[in-house]
C-alpha cells in the first residue's frame, strides 16, 4: 500500500510540475519607489499607456518611436502632427474619472524621456512632441532628443546597423552612437547614475508568463526574460526595477534575447542595481497581430489602454511578483502573498499534508489559490479568473457561492 501512494504522488506531482512549467519569475528587494518603464515603437506606446493606467506606482516612462496614448483612436495616428492633445487628454482623464487608469494627479512631476529620429519613415517624427505635450499637460517633466539622424530603431553606441537605417534584417537596432538606455535612464532615476558596467556580468533569466496572462489569447509569450544584477541576487540588497517593452518584430518568437541583451540597458542595470523585466509580445495571426506588436490599437478589444487590458494586467502582475518582497526580512514575501503557481508551498499548518493523503487544500490569506496536497507536499494552483476555491466540495466554485471570500 505505502508503494501504491507513492506511485500516486510522484505521478500526481510530476504531471502539475510539468503543466506549469519550471521557471517562475521570483520576488526581490525592490524599491517601489523607483519602478519605470520603456520601450520602442509598439513598445513605446505600451510604455506610455503603461506609465498612465499605473501612475500610482511608475515613476517615470523612455519612449522611442513611439505614439501617443489613445491616438490610434485619430485616423490610426497616420498623421500624428494633426492629433489634438486636448482630445487625447481627454481619453486620459475619461478612464480616470471612470476609475479605468490611476488618478492623473500621480503624473504630476514624474520624469518622462521622448527619443524620436530624423529619419524614422516607420513612425512620423511627428509622434514625439506630441508625446511630450500630452505629458506636459498632466505636469510632466519631459526631456527630448529629437535631432540625431536615426531610422526607426531603439539607438545604441556599440551594436546594430547603420543609425539612419529601418529593416527588421537590422533588428530594428541600430548604432547612432548615442546609449539611448544610459541616457534615458540617467534622467528617469534623477541624474546619477553610475557609468554602464563593461558587461552585464548578472542573470538574463527566463520565467514562465503563463501564469500571469501571457498566452495566445493575449498574444503573448509563454516566456519573457529578468535580468538580476549581480548585487541583487542578494536578497538583503535594495534595488531598482525597470520594466522594458520591445518593439514589433523583436519578441522572442523573431530574436530570442537579442533585443535584451543588445539595447545597452543591461549594462546600465548591472552597474546601477536595476532588476529589469523583459516581458514578450507574440505573433496571433487570428487577433491581427502577426508580429508581436503590443496592443497600442485595440487588437484585443476595447479596454487596452486601461488597467483591464489583457497585457496591461499581465505585466502588472510580474511587476507585482517581482517587487513584493520586504527587505525587512530578508525579501521574505508574506504567507498572503502566494509563491509561484506550480510551486511547493506550506499552507502554515505543518504535519496536515501525510505522507498517504491525496487531496486539494485553501490557501490561508487569499481564496483565489489552493494546494494539491501528495506526498506530504503542497503544489500551489490557482482557480480561473473570477472563481474561488471553495473547501465545502474541495475544488473552485463561483466567487458569490465562497463564504468568507470577497
Amino acid at each position: 500500500m505505502k508503494l501504491e501512494w507513492i506511485s500516486i504522488c510522484v505521478v500526481l506531482l510530476s504531471v502539475f510540475t510539468r503543466a506549469f512549467g519550471a521557471d517562475k519569475l521570483q520576488s526581490y528587494n525592490v524599491d517601489t519607489s523607483t519602478i519605470t518603464v520603456s520601450g520602442l515603437s509598439s513598445g513605446g506606446a505600451m510604455a506610455m499607456q503603461y506609465h498612465v493606467a499605473f501612475s500610482s506606482e511608475i515613476q517615470g516612462a523612455a519612449i522611442f518611436a513611439g505614439v501617443p496614448f489613445a491616438c490610434a483612436k485619430v485616423n490610426f495616428c497616420s498623421s500624428p502632427a494633426t492629433v489634438s492633445v486636448p482630445y487625447l487628454a481627454k481619453e486620459i482623464n475619461d478612464l480616470a474619472s471612470a476609475n479605468k487608469i490611476d488618478g492623473v494627479s500621480n503624473l504630476n512631476g514624474k520624469r518622462v524621456f521622448v527619443f524620436h529620429g530624423t529619419k524614422d519613415t516607420t513612425v512620423d517624427p511627428a509622434a514625439g512632441p506630441k508625446i511630450e505635450q500630452l505629458y506636459q499637460t498632466f505636469g510632466v517633466v519631459t526631456r527630448h532628443e529629437y535631432t540625431i539622424a536615426a531610422g526607426h530603431g531603439y539607438p545604441t553606441n556599440f551594436y546594430g546597423a547603420t543609425c539612419g537605417s529601418t529593416s527588421a534584417a537590422t533588428y530594428y537596432i541600430n548604432n547612432c552612437n548615442y546609449h539611448g538606455s544610459n541616457i534615458s535612464m540617467s534622467y528617469l532615476l534623477g541624474g546619477s547614475l553610475a557609468p554602464p558596467a563593461s558587461s552585464a556580468a548578472g542573470q538574463l533569466l527566463q520565467y514562465d508568463q503563463t501564469e500571469f496572462g501571457g498566452n495566445a489569447a493575449s498574444s503573448m509569450d509563454s516566456t519573457g526574460y529578468v535580468f538580476v544584477p549581480t548585487r541583487c541576487q542578494d536578497r538583503t540588497r535594495q534595488c531598482k526595477l525597470h520594466i522594458a517593452f520591445h518593439g514589433c518584430e523583436q519578441s522572442r518568437t523573431n530574436l530570442n534575447d537579442i533585443y535584451a541583451r543588445k539595447i545597452g540597458m543591461l549594462e546600465v542595470a548591472e552597474a546601477n542595481n536595476i532588476i529589469v523585466l523583459f516581458p514578450q509580445a507574440a505573433p496571433n495571426i487570428v487577433v491581427g497581430n502577426p508580429y508581436a506588436c503590443w496592443d497600442w490599437w485595440g487588437y484585443l478589444g476595447n479596454n487596452f489602454l486601461n488597467r483591464d487590458g489583457a497585457q496591461m494586467k499581465a505585466v502588472h502582475r510580474m511587476q507585482l511578483r517581482a517587487s513584493t518582497c520586504e527587505s525587512s526580512t530578508g525579501c521574505n514575501p508574506s504567507v498572503t502573498t502566494p509563491p509561484p503557481v506550480g510551486s511547493s508551498a506550506s499552507t502554515g499548518a505543518p504535519g496536515e499534508c501525510g505522507d498517504n493523503t491525496v487531496g486539494f487544500r485553501p490557501f490561508p490569506g487569499n481564496c483565489r489559490y489552493y494546494t494539491l496536497c501528495a506526498c506530504s507536499t503542497n503544489v500551489l494552483l490557482e482557480c480561473a479568473s473570477g472563481l474561488y476555491f471553495d473547501p465545502a466540495i474541495g475544488k473552485c466554485n463561483f466567487i458569490q457561492l465562497v463564504p468568507g471570500c470577497d
